[in-house]
């Protein structure tokens, strides 16, 4: 693909875009730009496409470039010229992008880079067309077209020349395979014939308008984009009938530069001086049935548009001709600023009145018509009031309560009139923070608690405050519940309801966090449990007693929640400083939407709202944004996985599949990677591995960059990522191979070695005639040794037996301190104890002993070294076991083993002037409760192997010996069990595992012995034993033992 630069790109969300009918222009939709400032390479984008990798490809005035959502990396032709612009992409049924060059060339991109298309042209190619006989089709804008084979490497072609006198704007294939080539002023015909391409005619009369875009809706229907405006034309053979649009006359002053279909069916017309149209078209009649228009004066950062696209992900870009690109993420959202003043701007309270929605202000409402999204007038109250309006709540007829700062709560009726309806002079009380009005009552918030009047008299009924159970005065919101209780939102650690009989209840469950907890609304899903928006907490799920906290540890957008609502589907919404999350109880999946959603406006606490049209209102001090989920198509699609390059000590590489690098000392590797995500790539998480480096995969983290320090060798590089719906792309693997040096490599170990076998050889012949020299000397010495030799050996065979004999009487010593092998028996159903030293005496050592009325320790031991310096560790251990267990009276495995490795320590090491030795041993420590067969173990190095309910779980230990090296990092956990009657328990040492023998005289291994227990654990103990000594004799046979064995099985 050529060289690759690289420009790291900080995606700045500039605001929200407007996207309008000809007749309303209040809407606005949200929109992430990208300009020069950050790091998209130019301000003119003159086509974009997406290649099968994900990512997005873009044509600039400085070349061209791909972008992962991340950054921009710059994509050099083989010439690598870089003032050559791509007029147009093409991405072909293969999924190949080719591109039509201002120059005449044509190129096309593949796996092994950007390949050229010789065609011998200098006119630049304006369209690039998929034909129906499969080919490519490239116009040059005057004299020639160019049918391309795309089957081949470099794709060969054909060349069919047309009148020069005319510049080709356009082009497209109809349905019935035919040409139609837009001109300055008529549309060119022909049609295919054979390997010829024939000329039908032309269709004239467009006063010299050129023909920009041609576009086939069905049949002999079109739409022709021409330099002023858009024409409907029909065509019968070469007549044509041309027409406007009465009912959307923008369209017939527009200069149109190109149509776009997107995978909805909508048309897409991009428009020097006049920005986007998007025309939905009447399935049944094929007539436009709306416009929307996305210009300048609605948020487009310009509105000479060079392109739209839609990726696969359904997102919308949008390049521009001196003002950057544009995407436009998702439809469902709009934004909505009424009003010129902040106050007027800032939307405190949403709700339903009849077929409208009011929109509350300091100052007065608005009445939002849902069925066309426009804002109506604004009702001014300022001068009715004389007081700021904090709250507004509607009723079932037609009437606006109003809550002011101060003055009290007022009545608009629904014919109009306005006044005063409760009041009592009291500041704070009437200082009217929120309202429910129901059948029965209306429920005041207060500064001064909770007031609750009758509704039908307006007669006040009581007062809900500090004085009679309330935590707090100050009221934030209300909530009325499905059981008809009012949930009170203010400073609190609990939920306070207050039944209009009964009174003030609280749940029991604490709402707990990092300050002093305030709530600022709740709101109730379909399951009866309260959800609570809490300033610095995070949200709360009250059930009942319990609750559940969610914070940004689980990815809300931040712990200072001031609105919250459950809506129709049961998702839960909450507004936040400049964005929201919303929170999928169903699939347990939390999504945050935009920091600078609706022009850096902050949610307010009482302004949310699900209208019976089932569209989601958040009023903000900047406006409100709304939500249909109608036009929410959430289709997510994994994150597509890509290395994007390698740096390799500090030099930029192409990321293949295989890399092969000679040797040197130490690399440098930095890969590069992303998860292609262009929606929000700021959320995908990505882990790695590479292998024969580290066998573990990294922590999820956002970065994109891992760094290695590798020496020779081969390693495999592995990404996996996740973005926030829980989906993850396929892995991608890169093989990496540093070469050995020259002197590790065979040929010189051959040679070095023929060398070597040469060298020996004539040493060898010269020492063989030295060596007869000596020969005869030596022999008459020999003899002479002989007779000594013979003298020594019986004096050492007879001090071997004396040591021999001391060795066995130490054997007696040894099997003296060992315990009874009944007192086990006793304890247990059943036992064995396999037990057999390689030398005279033992390394390995069991020790159990019954400590109080039904605590049983059962230890197996395997010490340092065999023979005599095992045995003198074995008695050191069992001595000091029997003084940890029984004078101390420590029956907690992993306590006694702590002891046991410092009392070793500290025993061994005494006389450091001799020196400090390491000698430990491991072994594994078992407290049984025999009454209610508990099992707890500790264990140093050994595994344990137990027998539940007839299967075997093989459990490891921890990893570190008793006595030893000393380490302040030691540590010893316990792991308990509670065993069945008939359950059973095996402790061993490594003797058995590590014995050589069998068919292949290899060692036993931990493998072939778990398969020897788990073939005898349903025998009973003695049978069990006389298998394991059977199987043993069998296993090694001529073979010497090389360790000492012991094997303990205990059955509950």
């Amino acid at each position: 693909m050529g060289r690759i630069q690289k420009i790291t790109v900080t995606c700045l969300i500039i605001g929200a875009v407007f996207s309008i009918s000809a007749q309303v222009k209040a809407q606005q939709f949200r929109f992430r730009n990208y300009s020069i400032e950050n790091n998209l390479p130019d301000k003119f984008v003159y086509s974009i496409s997406q290649d099968n990798d994900g990512y997005l490809w873009l044509s600039t005035g400085k070349g061209l470039y791909k972008f992962s959502g991340l950054d921009f990396y710059q994509v050099y032709y083989p010439d690598s010229l870089e003032t050559r612009t791509a007029n147009v992409f093409l991405k072909d049924r293969f999924g190949t992008i080719w591109l039509g060059c201002d120059d005449g060339k044509v190129y096309k991109i593949t796996g092994n880079g950007i390949l050229e298309v010789e065609l011998n042209n200098t006119r630049s190619i304006g369209q690039l067309l998929e034909g129906p006989d499969g080919n490519i089709w490239a116009i040059a804008q005057g004299g020639s077209l160019f049918s391309i084979s795309p089957e081949t490497s470099a794709g060969s072609f054909k060349k069919f020349p047309i009148n020069e006198g005319y510049q080709i704007f356009s082009a497209i294939f109809n349905s019935e395979g035919e040409l139609l080539l837009g001109s300055q002023d008529n549309i060119l015909v022909y049609f295919l014939s054979g390997d010829t391409l024939a000329y039908k005619g032309s269709i004239e009369d467009f006063d010299y308008a050129g023909v920009n875009a041609l576009w086939q809706i069905e049949g002999d229907s079109y739409l022709v984009g021409t330099n002023s405006g858009i024409l409907s034309m029909e065509v019968d053979g070469l007549d044509r009938t041309l027409s406007g649009f009465e009912n959307f006359p923008d369209l017939e002053y527009a200069s149109v530069h190109s149509f776009y279909r997107d995978n909805m069916g909508r048309i897409w017309v991009t428009t020097l001086y006049s920005g986007v149209y998007r025309l939905v078209l009447d399935e049944q009649t094929n007539n436009i049935e709306t416009v929307t228009v996305l210009d300048q004066g609605s948020g487009l950062t310009g509105d000479n548009v060079n392109a739209v696209y839609q990726d696969i992900e359904g997102n919308f870009w949008f390049g521009f001709s001196g003002d950057g690109l544009s995407l436009m993420k998702s439809e469902a959202f709009s934004y909505f600023s009424p009003g010129e003043t902040p106050d007027k701007k800032n939307i405190i309270a949403i709700d339903q009145l009849n077929d409208r929605i009011l929109m509350g202000t300091p100052s007065g409402y608005y009445l939002f018509d849902p069925s066309r999204n426009a804002v109506g007038d604004f009702f001014d109250l300022s001068q009715s009031l004389a007081s700021e309006i904090i709250s507004f709540e509607t009723d079932n007829s037609g009437n606006i309560w109003i809550g002011t700062d101060g003055k009290g709560l007022y009545l608009k009726k629904n014919v109009g009139t306005i006044a005063s309806f409760y009041r009592t002079g009291n500041t704070s009380e009437d200082y009217i923070t929120d309202i429910i009005v129901d059948e029965e009552y209306i429920w005041l918030g207060t500064l001064n608690g909770v007031i609750l009047i009758d509704r039908s008299s307006g007669m006040f009924l009581n007062r809900f405050n500090i004085d009679n159970g309330l935590p707090h005065n100050s009221i934030s919101n209300l909530e009325l519940t499905s059981d008809r209780k009012c949930a009170v939102a203010l400073k609190t650690d609990r939920i306070f309801l207050i039944d209009p009989v009964d009174g003030i209840s609280s749940s029991p469950a604490l709402m707990y966090g990092t300050t002093i907890n305030n709530v600022y609304s709740y709101s109730e899903d379909k399951n009866g449990n309260i959800w609570a928006a809490t300033n610095g907490n995070g949200l709360f799920r009250i059930m009942g007693d319990s609750l559940r906290a969610y914070n940004k540890t689980v990815n809300l957008m931040s712990d200072y929640c001031y609105s919250v609502l459950v809506d129709d589907l049961n998702r839960v919404w909450v507004g936040h400083d400049r964005g929201f999350s919303r929170y999928d109880i169903g699939t347990d999946i939390m999504k945050t939407f935009g920091e600078d959603l609706a022009g850096n406006g902050v949610c307010n606490s009482n302004a949310i709202f699900e209208g019976t049209d089932h569209k989601l209102y958040i009023g903000t001090t900047q406006g409100f944004v709304m939500y249909d989920r109608e036009k929410d198509i959430d289709d997510p699609i994994a994150p597509i996985n890509n290395i994007n390059y390698l740096e390799i000590n500090n030099v930029t590489h192409q990321a293949k599949g295989h890399i092969v690098l000679p040797y040197e000392k130490q690399y440098i590797i930095r890969v590069n990677y992303v998860g292609i995500n262009l929606k929000d790539p700021e959320k995908v998480y990505y882990q790695t591995r590479l292998e024969n480096w580290s066998d573990q995969f990294s922590p999820w983290t956002s970065d994109t960059e891992a760094v290695f320090s590798l020496r020779d060798g081969h390693y495999l590089f592995e990404m996996n990522s996740v973005n926030e719906d829980g989906l993850s792309g396929d892995p991608v693997l890169l093989s990496l191979v540093i070469k050995r040096p020259f002197w590790r490599s065979w040929w010189f170990i051959l040679s070095t070695l023929i060398a070597i076998v040469g060298i020996v050889v004539i040493i060898i012949r010269q020492r063989e005639k030295a060596q007869k020299k000596i020969e005869e000397y030596l022999k008459t010495e020999l003899d002479d040794r002989t007779r000594e030799v013979q003298l020594q050996k019986e004096e050492i065979e007879a001090q071997n037996m004396e040591i021999t004999d001391s060795i066995n009487y130490a054997k007696k010593i040894q099997i003296s301190i060992l315990p009874d092998f009944n007192k086990l028996k006793e304890a247990f159903n059943d036992a064995f104890i396999f037990f057999r030293p390689r030398d005279i005496v033992s390394g390995d050592f069991y020790w159990f002993d019954k400590v109080g009325k039904d605590k049983f320790i059962l230890v197996c031991a395997d010490s340092t070294g065999h023979g005599v310096p095992g045995a003198f560790m074995s008695m050191i251990g069992a001595t000091l076991l029997q003084d940890i267990v029984a004078r101390q009276q420590e029956t907690k495995p992993s306590v006694i083993l702590k002891l046991l490795d410092q009392h070793i320590f500290t025993t061994l090491n005494q006389n450091v002037e001799f020196g400090v030795t390491n000698d430990g041993m491991d072994m594994v420590v078992c407290e049984i409760d025999l009454a209610s067969r508990h099992l707890r173990f500790a264990s140093a190095m050994r595994p344990v192997i137990l027998n539940i309910g007839g299967e075997n779980l093989y459990l490891r230990g921890n990893r570190f010996s008793v006595g030893g090296e000393s380490a302040s990092e030691k540590y010893f956990d316990d792991q308990e069990f509670y065993m069945g009657k008939g359950d059973a328990i095996y402790l061993f040492s490594d003797g058995l595992p590590d014995q050589f023998g069998g068919p292949q005289n290899k060692k036993l291994k931990i493998y072939q012995f778990k398969k020897l227990i788990e073939h005898i654990s349903a025998r009973p103990m003695s049978d069990q034993l006389d298998m394991i000594s059977k199987f043993y004799d069998e296993w090694k046979g001529d073979n010497e033992q090389v360790d000492d064995i012991l094997l303990i099985g205990v059955r509950f």
